[in-house]
């Protein structure tokens, strides 16, 4: 694994929020490898990502985790 797991969280949570900043395109590209999320692509370039079963299951745990 090339990304720290608070890394990947944040990751998480921008996608969710469709804040992220695709600027780091390897790092994503690891994500879409471990089927976190899903890259959407114009013209060669990261357009958009979605969270896959296992983000969104993900997402939902770090929410959990957080309004406790």
């Amino acid at each position: 694994m090339i990304y720290t797991t608070t890394e990947r969280n944040t990751a998480i949570r921008l996608i969710a929020n469709g804040e992220a900043d695709f600027s780091n395109t390897a790092f994503y590209e690891r994500l879409e490898e471990f089927n976190w999320i899903v890259i959407k692509r114009l013209d060669g370039i990261i357009n958009s990502a979605e969270l896959t079963y296992a983000g969104k299951d993900l997402l939902s745990r770090l929410l959990k985790q957080n309004n406790k």
